[in-house]
């Protein structure tokens, strides 16, 4: 379907995020995963708890755990997500640099 580097991608996303840390913070970023995945738990923090039962680990981080659940999507819901993420960023006008360096990215590799 597609050459995307779904890790180069994430990268790219976080880098957007590290620009708006007030509406992009862990927990909205959970939420916002739920909407393409309404079968995870509401609460990110029980989320955490039962993944570091599930795979018996003491600490995980919360930015590791958020790219589990991305990957966890299908490739649709993955894009889907991606362009709601883009519309946002272009209707706040938050660094345009890096959308525009997603989009590029997007678009060289479908």
């Amino acid at each position: 379907m597609s050459n995307y580097n779904w890790i180069e991608i994430g990268e790219k996303i976080q880098n957007l995020f590290a620009e708006d840390t007030i509406d992009f913070n862990e927990e909205s970023t959970y939420c916002l995963m739920r909407r393409y995945n309404p079968e995870l738990p509401f609460s990110f923090e029980r989320y955490i708890r039962l993944y570091k039962e599930d795979k018996g680990l003491k600490f995980v981080e919360r930015r590791e755990i958020l790219g589990n659940v991305f990957m966890d999507l299908d490739v649709e819901k993955r894009l889907e997500m991606i362009n709601f993420i883009l519309y946002y960023f272009h209707k706040r006008k938050i660094n345009r640099r890096r959308v525009n360096e997603l989009e590029d990215y997007l678009d060289l590799n479908r």
